[in-house]
């Protein structure tokens, strides 16, 4: 399953690599792009927390599982805006969905800080939203619900039959892996039990990593594929940047970050 996994990996970095520097034309390859890279970093820090076969390596399936729910969350995200084909106006309309989530997820974040300034940004997204004809359609209380930006604004289940998916599979797995990133008492209620959770490698360890693998696989699988159906030329087409050019753009935006901060 390793093995399986890293050359899936390195087959995604390459496509990640691939689609990188050409202008986006639409907000669909714009956020395919963001979202992709979001998929294979995330897929590289599993990599780093993969044990190798030899002594005293430490092993840790939390932390595995933690990151696999958070691939899956990053796909259905990258599916639901990018890779799930419907009309312009709805995906229009998805977009304006995703900046009122972000909005309303930012406000959460700070709502302990009042302002008495008048919310010009909201004020736009309400008058997008009214703009957009599949939002248009939205019953009273889907509207009220969109324009809270609370709630993630697709239901997984959907997305789940057209990305043709199992969904009671999926649902038990992320479940599984849901309960390990919030530390739900299925994480450590029968560690002692099942001799595992310590570090060290052990059976009921290796299996949890193996079915971890296995659902990340299929993800990962099914992120390349959608990512190609957008770029595809990605797997073929020579990066626009080598590695030590991304590490010196990194180093001189970080030099002119601190340079402003000094001036400031």
């Amino acid at each position: 399953m390793r093995r399986i996994y890293r050359d899936l990996l390195k087959r995604a970095k390459k496509v990640s690599r691939g689609s990188g520097g050409i202008l986006a034309p639409t907000n669909r390859v714009a956020y395919a792009s963001l979202l992709f890279t979001r998929i294979v970093v995330i897929c590289k820090s599993i990599d780093q927390l993969l044990p190798d076969c030899k002594p005293r390596e430490h092993w840790d399936f939390s932390s595995v599982a933690s990151l696999t729910r958070n691939l899956a969350e990053a796909f259905l995200w990258y599916f639901w805006l990018c890779i799930d084909e419907v009309e312009e106006v709805v995906r229009d309309g998805r977009f304006v969905l995703l900046y009122l989530h972000d909005h309303g997820s930012r406000k959460r974040l700070f709502e302990e800080v009042e302002s008495t300034e008048p919310d010009v940004a909201y004020a736009d997204l309400l008058s997008r939203f009214e703009a957009n004809a599949y939002l248009r359609t939205f019953d009273a209380s889907k509207r009220k619900e969109a324009l809270k930006g609370h709630k993630t604004p697709f239901a997984q289940d959907d997305l789940l039959d057209k990305i043709g998916v199992e969904r009671n599979s999926f649902r038990v797995l992320y479940r599984f892996f849901s309960q390990h990133t919030h530390t739900g008492p299925l994480s450590f209620m029968r560690m002692i039990d099942h001799d595992r959770g310590t570090g060290v490698e052990t059976a009921h360890e290796k299996r949890y990593m193996i079915v971890a693998l296995e659902f990340a696989n299929g993800v990962l699988k099914d992120a390349i594929d959608g990512q190609l159906q957008l770029f595809p030329d990605a797997e073929t087409r020579a990066p626009h940047l080598t590695d030590a050019e991304v590490v010196r753009r990194v180093e001189q935006n970080q030099g002119r970050s601190s340079i402003h901060k000094h001036r400031g």
